[in-house]
């Protein structure tokens, strides 16, 4: 595939991905710029990727770890959380559908780098093996991972928010 089609193919991906990082938009643009220029540059190398879309996610990822991390005043939180509209609902489930997205992308914000990672590889739909892969984990204990940060983003909610969850 040429660098034009992966660049179309995984672009506004890379960008959900930024989104729920919960990064601003010129901060998630700058990071998945930098992304596509690494990835160019590979393949300026001749360097043949076993799986495109994973190599991707893991460097925009270490690019969003190593800016964090630094604490570089630029950096900027997200303030918003604003869930996709134009889905047809009762004005009252999509109201709690919100308050939902939101309490769950605020606890992720509370949980521990891996567990928070796991989950949003995983709720983009990444295979065991590219989650494995990302995160540089043993592909053997990805499930085990998963379940854990599963376990304790419930228990977060539970002991924040269980009238909100307990119909669940």
């Amino acid at each position: 595939m040429s660098f034009d089609e992966v660049y179309r193919k995984y672009y506004k991906e890379l960008r959900r991905f930024g989104h729920h990082l919960n990064i601003t938009s010129e901060k998630a643009e700058d990071l998945i710029q930098e992304t596509f220029l690494r990835y160019y540059l590979e393949l300026e190398k001749d360097v043949v990727f076993k799986n495109t879309r994973a190599w991707l996610y893991k460097v925009l990822l270490n690019l969003f770890k190593t800016q964090f991390n630094a604490g570089k005043k630029e950096f900027e939180i997200r303030e918003d959380l604003v869930v996709e509209k134009g889905r047809i609902y009762d004005p009252q489930d999509e109201y709690l559908n919100n308050e939902k997205q939101q309490v769950i992308l605020k606890m992720l914000d509370r949980m521990a780098g891996k567990d928070r990672e796991i989950l949003l590889l995983y709720h983009n739909g990444f295979s065991y093996a590219e989650m494995a892969e990302i995160l540089e984990i043993n592909p053997n204990s990805v499930g085990q991972t998963l379940v854990r940060a599963i376990e304790k983003l419930k228990e977060i909610l539970k002991l924040h928010y269980h009238e909100m969850f307990e119909q669940n």
